[in-house]
């Protein structure tokens, strides 16, 4: 498992050394006055964990992991009645650094349960806002989008229907909440350059802090060492449309081995993805050599546009037998002729002004196959400043140059504008004249065996990049009244919408639901199989505190409630909104 990570960490070596672009200056904590925690925080009352009134049961408690965008940490849904707080601990990743408490973490600030709980006893009415801002959750003086001051956000949707409970619910106890706030800049960024290396420290400090507060309820119960070890399930909502699908990036693998893994102090961890919402985008094609397709970039974006292309498996080391044509509007095609790894080339005009550039990244699989990728990134079509160069708006064409008969999958990442980040961001697409959104009557097609069978534009593999690992849930959403599949919900590539399902829009013409604002009592309206993931991360938490041994995929599937919708498809879990409906 750390071999992974150091891995996962070496490939973002650039990032470690120099995160300033990321994070302020002021959140980070240098290396040399970073100290390991001790013993301490089994026994210092400044560094408990919850106070002993939130202690779950050590037999019947599922600890709840939540990594996401400004988590409403003080919200009403994560206490008990008193209020005391049943969130053990929260890391702000980009906060200003907190010396002593933290002093292991690489940045920000962490609070843990019973400080959030002396604060919330002395807060008044409208309290939960000056603890934001004493924490530095909310500190508009600090550059970047100021996302936890948003009243409603996608960590404020996600978390409280994870793990959120009225706070007399007698079940609330038994689920204590681990929560990592990850950097604004990361959120806002929906390509998702950088983001494995915060998300992984998320995780690590989730299993670490999960395992430390087994041993603080055993010391504050006068149990034996070892005896608490409670499961854990962590919800990740966040998602990326490119890249290989075949569970073999380190950040898939580090989930898998995590799963797979037997802990001596702490019982089975979890990890719950979405689906994703791009089946309908037009973000996936499957090209043949000699076969091309048409890439539209839209005009006026402000930031690059990327594909990957990703060849079939072979058993011998890269050797460059990947090549990709690319023409963009009124230039001729220009082929990579790549010949060993790493290499890049660049796509100029007839002035010498670069348009795009190619990568060539090989990738290493597993079982010791490998696959050639080749990343293309073209220039912003709208240029912040006189004088840069831009890429053509308008369609480009993109062709799998050689011969041969093996598929290569070619996708576009996700370049949008994520709610409440202002950005420049406009997404590109695929065009194949075959391609059809609807059918005749105006209903979406689904699949593609209604859009012909063979399309160039597929729908099928669409999912979610973080979550093709071979233990990762992945979450799709249905529609309440009729428990049928969300028409933009992912599929896998055997054309299934998921693991298991939760109800998120009422129906196709009337979607999202009711979710949790930042403040207590407040509330938003939001959709999307990240809406999906916490459900299920709701319902797997309350199997696991009830005893149940759930292990893979299949046995989870079958202890899960079929529903009312097609027998065809996953189970569909019961709806689990903070709200009744309106």
């Amino acid at each position: 498992m750390m071999a992974l990570a150091n891995r996962i960490v070496t490939a973002f070596e650039d990032f470690v050394e120099d995160p300033a672009g990321v994070l302020s200056d002021d959140a980070i904590n240098p290396p040399g006055r970073r100290s390991m925690a001790g013993e301490n925080d089994l026994t210092d009352p400044a560094l408990a964990y919850l106070s002993d009134s939130a202690l779950p049961d050590p037999g019947q408690g599922c600890i709840i992991g939540v990594i996401d965008d400004a988590v409403p940490f003080v919200h009403r849904r994560f206490t008990l009645a008193g209020p005391v707080s049943r969130m053990a601990s929260v890391w702000m990743q980009d906060a200003r650094f907190r010396p002593g408490m933290g002093a292991d973490l690489p940045s920000g600030a962490e609070w843990r349960g019973a400080e959030l709980s002396a604060l919330l006893a002395g807060a008044g009415p409208g309290g939960e806002d000056a603890i934001y801002r004493l924490t530095g959750a909310v500190d508009l003086t600090r550059p970047g989008p100021p996302s936890g001051a948003f009243e409603a956000g996608h960590g404020a949707a996600v978390a409280p229907l994870a793990a959120g409970f009225d706070p007399a619910d007698p079940q609330a106890r038994n689920h204590p909440v681990i929560a990592v706030c990850l950097p604004p800049r990361i959120i806002a960024d929906s390509m998702g350059v950088l983001a494995p290396v915060p998300i992984l420290a998320g995780m690590l400090f989730i299993i670490h802090r999960a395992r430390r507060l087994c041993r603080f309820i055993e010391a504050r119960r006068g149990l034996p060492r070892g005896r608490v070890r409670l499961p854990v399930v962590i919800n990740l909502s966040l998602g990326l449309t490119a890249g290989p699908r075949d569970g073999s990036t380190l950040l898939e693998r580090f989930m898998d081995a995590v799963s797979a893994m037997e802990e001596a102090d702490l019982g089975p961890v979890h990890f719950v993805l979405p689906m994703g919402n791009h089946r309908q985008g037009r973000l996936r094609a499957r090209l043949r050599p000699g076969q091309s397709i048409g890439w539209r970039l839209p005009p006026d974006d402000t930031t690059i546009n990327a594909i990957e292309i990703w060849g079939p498996p072979h058993d011998h080391p890269p050797r460059g037998e990947l090549q990709v044509t690319l023409t963009p509007p009124g230039q001729p095609p220009a082929t990579t002729a790549f010949t060993r790894p790493w290499q890049f080339s660049v796509l100029s005009d007839g002035q010498g002004m670069p348009l795009a550039r190619a990568y060539y990244t090989p990738h290493l699989l597993p079982d010791g196959r490998w696959r050639d990728g080749i990343a293309v990134i073209a220039t912003p079509t709208c240029p912040e400043r006189l004088g840069e160069p831009f890429a053509p708006p308008g369609e480009w064409r993109v062709g799998i140059a050689g011969d041969g008969n093996a598929p290569c999958d070619v996708t576009a990442q996700r370049d949008e504008v994520i709610r409440g980040f202002r950005r420049g961001a406009r997404q590109s697409w695929f065009h194949d004249p075959a391609y059809r959104s609807h059918d005749a009557s105006g209903f979406p097609i689904l699949t593609d065996e209604q859009n012909g069978g063979d399309p160039l534009v597929i729908r099928r593999g669409t999912v979610n990049s973080y979550a093709t690992g071979t233990r990762t849930l992945r979450a799709g959403a249905v529609y309440r009244r009729t428990e049928h599949t969300a028409a933009y919900g992912a599929l896998l590539d055997d054309g299934q919408p998921g693991d298991c399902l939760a109800p998120v829009d009422l129906s196709a013409n009337n979607g999202a639901m009711i979710v949790c604002g930042r403040n207590s009592g407040s509330f938003a309206r939001a959709a999307g199989t990240s809406l999906a993931a916490p459900q299920l991360t709701r319902w797997l938490a309350g199997r696991l505190s009830g005893g149940a041994v759930l292990d893979g995929r299949q046995a989870i599937r079958d202890q899960a409630p079929q529903g009312a919708g097609p027998q065809d498809q996953p189970p569909v879990l019961p709806l689990a909104a903070p709200f009744p409906e309106f």
